[in-house]
């Protein structure tokens, strides 16, 4: 025959109705998420009480609690063996009762065939490849420019316009002071090969 197993089962607090299955030989009950029975509740300790497995029952200790552990409405000071139908007061909003599990006869009746670990089929390479590996990025390998880069980019462009813009008007400067030199020398010579003209 197997042993018996016990369980607590929330009856006031955060999860009403919800059960705990005592399977370890040691529970830890608070509100810290590594305890093994975790009870989200503001008067419940970080590591408010303990459960040992004894005597095919279960002792129930305090661990410093500030709100203490109370057993049907007494305050515990030391260990206290669990009878079933007893009920765990932690602070005034929790409410567990210490309760036989429900056994289950079907349990017992399932084959070792039905618990064989499934058999093992090695899988085409491709399957486990990583998702981002066996997609094709949208921008076919090259990376795209932020907008730093594309901002550098278009810089060079703009430079490009300024140097025309500025060497054609060093050419038309330079056009003009010629033509007027040119001018200016033409009648200087015209006069001097040719003095019979007007004006000269």
């Amino acid at each position: 025959m197997a042993p018996q197993t016990y369980q607590l089962v929330m009856e006031g607090g955060p999860t009403p109705n919800k059960a705990y299955a005592l399977e370890r030989s040691e529970i830890y009950i608070g509100r810290d998420i590594h305890n093994e029975v975790v009870i989200n509740d503001a008067e419940v300790s970080r590591r408010h009480a303990r459960l040992v497995a004894e005597a095919g029952s279960y002792l129930l200790e305090d661990l410093g609690s500030t709100n203490g552990t109370f057993v049907d409405g007494l305050r515990i000071a030391g260990p206290h063996l669990m009878r079933v139908g007893e009920k765990i007061y932690l602070g005034e909003n929790v409410i567990l009762q210490f309760d036989a599990a429900p056994y289950d006869p079907d349990a017992t009746m399932a084959s070792a065939a039905e618990y064989a670990p499934p058999s093992y089929e090695p899988q085409p390479r491709e399957t486990y490849m990583p998702r981002a590996r066996m997609q094709e990025p949208a921008y076919s390998g090259q990376v795209p420019p932020g907008p730093e880069e594309a901002l550098f980019e278009a810089e060079p462009r703009r430079n490009l316009w300024l140097w025309a813009g500025c060497g054609c008007l060093v050419v038309l400067i330079c056009v003009v002071v010629f033509a007027a030199l040119w001018y200016i020398d033409a009648n200087f010579l015209w006069c001097e090969y040719f003095p019979f003209l007007p004006g000269c």
